[in-house]
């Protein structure tokens, strides 16, 4: 059955014909815009009508609603992204001409970095892989401001960047602190607050509007929670968890996963109540050591582990980066997927990408906007 997102957004589309065996609304509806961007462009270029459906605002917002959230990779020039169900499946999504590195990403938005060599200084450009739209984001190279993260404003439906200016030479101590800039705006970014906060880690929690970031205090009992509604910070009570913890997404709330010093057993607590701040630990997962240390090449020593956590139906998965192997644990310890990547340089992020092919107003607003981005190849 059509859903309710569905029905609501086809009220005010054009009425479609019948096609063939299937009704077209039931084509567009259910089974296109399950698609994923690059498989429903080649599908437009099948009938007009399909080309006329798919490209209304209401139809490219629910698509993005059925897009996954899949970790972002980087292998040289190329990004790439991580299927959540398996590990083997890496998708290409773009192949850069220059290298940049991803910083944030929201909604289909990617923020890149790159470093200037001419003027010693880090370049950022926001840019969304599906639609290739790309502008740099000159104010911040003006600024000389530090890129946290990226967040939906839901109240004005802007795209807002958290940075952060701290600088122990000729700056100001009234101009140190934490900012924020809306993505197209002329206006300088606003400043929040002040360097009391050490900011961390920044974690985007999409339909979860209570709080978008965290900042883990080591061995304390509380955190520091940015509100992306009133683009302010609060302290939050917190587990007591390692100085090796990181923050996550589960399912549409928090959730802090902490790892011993050896890398060996992963903790997560998960937020079950926002006002009263109660916590729930949810697993201990103790890694397959043998089994991983059983990929090492010949000649590779060591425990370089490095992995990241995805969530998903209730469920979390590791994803591990062992000396060229790209693994996947599951909750109970168990090694369910593995993949050679060989002698390729993959590096895994913490960002997740949801591809979206909603064209973004602010991007013509921003100086050096590119229609159609050189650099994605």
């Amino acid at each position: 059955m059509p859903t309710t997102m569905a029905k609501a957004a086809r009220a005010g589309a054009a009425p479609l014909r019948h096609n063939g065996s299937l009704p077209e609304e039931i084509v567009v509806w259910e089974i296109l815009v399950r698609l994923d961007p690059k498989s429903l462009l080649h599908c437009r270029t099948v009938r007009r009508t399909w080309r006329h459906a798919t490209s209304t605002r209401a139809f490219l917002l629910a698509h993005h609603a059925h897009q996954p959230a899949l970790p972002i990779a980087l292998d040289e020039e190329y990004i790439l992204t991580v299927d959540r169900l398996a590990a083997a499946q890496l998708h290409t999504v773009a192949h850069l001409d220059e290298a940049f590195n991803p910083e944030a990403s929201c909604d289909g938005l990617l923020i890149l970095s790159r470093c200037n060599n001419m003027t010693d200084t880090i370049d950022f450009s926001v840019c969304n892989l599906a639609t290739r739209q790309f502008a740099p984001l000159q104010q911040l190279h003006e600024l000389g401001l530090r890129l946290l993260g990226m967040y939906s404003h839901e109240p004005t439906g802007e795209y807002r960047l958290l940075l952060e200016r701290h600088s122990y030479n000729e700056t100001p101590e009234d101009q140190l602190g934490y900012y924020v800039f809306a993505l197209g705006s002329h206006q300088s970014p606003n400043r929040v607050a002040g360097v009391n906060i050490t900011m961390l880690q920044f974690t985007s929690l999409g339909i979860v509007s209570e709080s978008s970031n965290v900042r883990l205090q080591s061995e304390s009992k509380v955190i520091i929670v940015f509100d992306p509604i009133a683009d302010s910070f609060w302290p939050m009570r917190a587990p007591i968890v390692s100085t090796n913890s990181y923050a996550f997404e589960m399912d549409g709330t928090l959730g802090i996963y902490s790892h011993n010093y050896t890398k060996t057993t992963i903790d997560i607590w998960v937020l079950q109540n926002y006002k009263s701040e109660v916590w729930d630990f949810k697993y201990r997962i103790k890694l397959p050591v043998a089994e991983i240390r059983g990929k090492k090449r010949v000649g590779g020593g060591g425990w370089p582990l490095g992995f990241s956590l995805v969530s998903g139906d209730g469920d979390v998965l590791l994803l591990l980066n062992f000396r060229g192997w790209l693994l996947q644990v599951d909750s109970d310890g168990k090694l369910i997927e593995s993949f050679d990547c060989g002698h390729r340089d993959l590096q895994i992020y913490e960002y997740r990408l949801k591809q979206s092919l909603v064209q973004q107003t602010f991007f013509p607003t921003l100086k050096s906007y590119a229609g159609s981005a050189s650099l994605l190849i």
